[in-house]
């Protein structure tokens, strides 16, 4: 049957992976001593990860070998045995996420031919009562780890390989902000001191709150005309000065009679004296 073919495929991928993890796991040790946190700060990640598909291959192996153990009891029966329902729904269930195992695929589609197409949609969609194991769907999870994971493991990848790698310089505490930001407050007293206080925003002075003292221009109706008295051929002096010289200047006793008969004479031909030209 697959099923005992799987148990030794399940250990072969086990011993592997964990031979990987040592390996990462030495990598972040030479990262951590030459100050490179942020890239061991992604990296555990990878950690993280192969160790928890080693312990859902633990799960599994056990899971296959009590199957096979009671196997005939299986066989006799025509439903599922209520003591048999979690390791035969989380095979099925890992059957669709463990490729690396192709074997499951085959158990999967033998339990599919005995109790149904339900009992298998079931196991796979994780639908209520399936009898799933809680821990393997951890552990197949792809959910990445949050900052006190990362921490605790690099500090244990520190320790194991007698490094003197400070805690403090990974960024806990702006790793906690962090995660603070994204899952919101933890308590109901600071959501409401959050919602109870509001941020102020200062309104800027209007026409109708002045400062005292100060006076603004009035522009309600409409911008003054500004004429600039260089481009002008007067100054700012009233109409009335101009009007007054003008007719000044027109009078007949403010004409000049001088300047007039010395007109004539030149025009005429006649010089004054003294001023005949040679």
């Amino acid at each position: 049957m697959a099923l005992k073919l799987a148990i030794p495929r399940i250990k072969l991928m086990k011993n592997k992976r964990e031979a990987h993890v040592q390996q990462l796991k030495r990598e972040l040790a030479q990262l951590l001593e030459s100050g490179q946190d942020q890239t061991a700060r992604i990296r555990v990640e990878h950690v993280v990860r192969e160790e928890k598909t080693v312990a859902a291959y633990n799960l599994l192996e056990i899971y296959c070998e009590l199957i096979v153990a009671r196997m005939p009891i299986i066989e006799s029966q025509k439903n599922c045995p209520l003591d048999l329902k979690e390791a035969i729904s989380s095979v099925i269930f890992a059957s669709a996420r463990c490729e690396e195992i192709p074997e499951l695929k085959d158990v999967s589609k033998h339990f599919t031919a005995k109790y149904g197409k339900e009992f298998t949609s079931a196991s796979l969609e994780l639908r209520p009562n399936c009898g799933v194991g809680r821990m393997l769907v951890e552990k197949l999870s792809a959910n990445a780890p949050d900052g006190p994971t990362k921490l605790k493991i690099l500090t244990a990848i520190a320790v194991e390989h007698k490094i003197n790698w400070n805690p403090e310089s990974f960024g806990a505490k702006e790793s906690k902000i962090y995660d603070d930001m994204l899952n919101g407050p933890s308590t109901s007293m600071e959501a409401t001191k959050i919602l109870a206080d509001p941020p102020v925003v200062q309104a800027s002075p209007s026409h109708e709150q002045r400062p005292p003292g100060v006076q603004f221009p009035n522009y309600d109706n409409g911008t003054p005309n500004v004429q600039d008295s260089k481009h002008t051929g007067r100054s700012e002096a009233p109409a009335s000065f101009y009007e007054h010289n003008s007719r000044s200047s027109l009078h007949p006793n403010n004409f000049d009679h001088s300047n007039a008969s010395t007109n004539n004479s030149v025009s005429s031909g006649n010089y004054p004296p003294n001023s005949k030209p040679h």
